[in-house]
């Protein structure tokens, strides 16, 4: 198996089968479907609440919701990396400039802070969310701004990336 199918576990484990054959844009229509971009924004505003806190604060359903949303993030996480290694995967050809635009976005997401790293960033959220500590004595400052403005800007931007391969069909409401 190639050297990032290893970094693909939440695909492989969920779609089951090679990681590096699962469709990208299958999975951000399956995660947006879920719910909007405006209400996986607040969720993960309420995610990020629950990890700086220094008691448990998870106020929507129980602790398995929370976990539900983690491995949602890491699916989102894994499909835009298989844009990122597989970019002609991603659907009909958009106006050269906004397709640029997403493939720098896209370069810079992985190539300043490396899958495993999201991953590890995401997993300590995960934790500090569903204990008693804060994520805050566990990573410093600078790398807590970069995983909270990376994700919602990878919210953001896979959001446009849907749209736009959807055909005209608007799947994704973003506000």
């Amino acid at each position: 198996m190639k050297k990032h199918a290893v970094h693909l576990n939440r695909i492989a484990a969920t779609c089951k089968g090679n990681p590096l054959k699962a469709s990208p844009i299958g999975i951000l229509k399956e995660f947006f479907n879920y719910a909007t971009y405006a209400e996986h924004a607040n969720a993960f505003d309420a995610f990020c609440r629950a990890a700086l806190e220094e008691k448990y604060c998870w106020r929507r359903g129980s602790p398995a919701n929370l976990l539900h949303y983690s491995q949602q993030l890491e699916l989102l996480i894994e499909a835009t990396y298989l844009l990122y290694i597989k970019p002609q995967q991603s659907g009909k050809q958009s106006p050269v400039t906004t397709r640029q635009k997403e493939d720098n976005f896209l370069k810079a997401f992985f190539s300043q802070v490396s899958i495993m790293k999201w991953k590890r960033w995401l997993q300590a959220f995960t934790h500090a969310a569903l204990s008693g500590s804060s994520v805050a004595d566990e990573m410093e400052a600078i790398k807590l701004y970069q995983f909270i403005t990376g994700i919602k800007q990878l919210l953001s931007i896979t959001a446009l990336i849907l749209n736009k391969s959807s055909k005209g069909i608007n799947l994704v409401t973003i506000t």
